[in-house]
């Protein structure tokens, strides 16, 4: 059995486990960057992944294995087993809700570490027997996302975001759940969007007697499945509410067609746009529109997304919601603009829009804290400090 030397003292060789997934790319780049002597293996379901990670490790010795939501490992915690065999320790970095990738609990002697975008999931962590875990917000990827003093704004309020239709239409169809259950989740999710402080078992007790029965009876992965339908719905019920109150600026909204189809029918102007290529045409959309507006997902309200980090990171200016997470990562009003409830956010455009100057100081602060503290180079290195400290 072959064993590696820990990563202590040691300049680190990782092993990337790659998938179609966001960050993937971006952390690639960032290990080139940082000259990280790194190799990759594919997660392709059409061949034997674990035979040519295996492989992998024995040609190329890795300190660790890097991976993003438990990607590479199993439900029963065998390839996790067979690492410790190796003195392999796996790090998983979570991008999205953890209970989706991870529903059992871990060996207590496995070398596992996690990384969570959402301080709200450090708990499910340590429930779940994870020792080690670590707050670790997305980044920007600044040799992409970076200013263009050549393109001035000539959009006045732009919104980029998911109105959640699809992710809500997969879970229907994957969840197949029963009549009772089909009849109240909406209304649930109106009681999880309006809540001051929503938290899903307290939102599952509003359910009739009916639901709350066939809720009972539901497996426990069926019962996930439920609770995120409820917080999806609940997102999509929160955005449409939010976004509808920057249509008086006649703005650009890119995303899906639940957007085109929900808007239309009003009085208020728009433009609509499917979709924008991230790496080609999105930095160059966020240095044009005059405010990018943003807000994040309800079921996550503490994990900042990917607008937080790329719109600064291309001294571009946002405007997006107050939350403590934000007040850790940048300082609101000085390097990010905030509105504090969806009844503000009029006034709060209007403020902004009226203040170009301002805007551009917010801007250009904006993105001197990204280059200085949330690139995914300092992710990277983050990552690597933690390895060495917990193996």
């Amino acid at each position: 059995m072959l064993k590696i030397k820990s990563i202590r003292g040691q300049k680190p060789r990782i092993l990337f486990i790659t998938h179609d997934y966001f960050v993937v790319p971006e952390l690639v780049r960032a290990m080139e960057r940082c000259a990280v002597d790194f190799s990759t293996v594919a997660i392709d379901p059409q061949s034997d992944f674990l035979k040519r990670m295996f492989d992998t490790i024995a040609a190329f010795k890795p300190h660790f294995i890097l991976s993003i939501n438990h990607m590479g490992l199993d439900a029963e915690g065998k390839v996790l087993e067979l690492l410790r065999r190796c003195n392999i320790p796996f790090a998983s970095w979570f991008v999205d809700r953890p209970e989706i990738y991870m529903e059992n609990d871990a060996d207590s002697a496995a070398l596992l570490a996690t990384f969570c975008w959402d301080p709200k999931s450090i708990p499910f962590f340590k429930k779940r027997n994870v020792k080690e875990v670590h707050y670790l917000p997305l980044g920007a990827d600044t040799s992409i996302f970076r200013p263009d003093k050549s393109i001035t704004p000539k959009f006045t309020v732009s919104f980029v975001g998911a109105s959640w239709t699809n992710k809500i239409a997969t879970l229907l169809q994957t969840g197949k759940f029963n009549a009772p259950l089909l009849r109240e989740y909406k209304k649930l999710a109106q009681f999880y969007e309006t809540s001051p402080a929503p938290e899903i078992n307290t939102i599952l007790e509003q359910m009739a007697p009916e639901a709350r029965d066939a809720y009972s009876a539901q497996t426990a992965h069926t019962q996930n499945l439920f609770r995120n339908l409820i917080e999806y719905e609940a997102t999509r019920q929160s955005r449409v509410k939010i976004v509808s109150k920057i249509l008086k600026f006649k703005p650009v909204i890119v995303g899906d067609t639940y957007w085109k189809n929900k808007f239309s029918t009003g009085n208020e102007t728009f433009s609509w746009w499917s979709s924008l290529n991230y790496e080609h045409e999105l930095p160059a959309f966020y240095r044009s529109s005059a405010i990018n507006f943003n807000t994040t997902s309800l079921k996550s309200h503490l994990a900042m997304n990917q607008r937080v980090f790329d719109v600064p990171a291309c001294e571009a200016f946002l405007l997006t919601e107050a939350s403590p997470a934000l007040e850790k990562l940048f300082e609101p009003e000085k390097e990010v603009a905030c509105y504090t409830d969806t009844q503000s956010i009029t006034e709060t455009v209007i403020r902004w829009l009226n203040s170009p100057e301002e805007r551009k100081k917010l801007a250009r602060a904006g993105h001197k804290r990204v280059l200085a503290e949330h690139t995914y180079e300092h992710r990277m290195a983050e990552i690597i400090r933690k390895m060495k400290i917990f193996f």
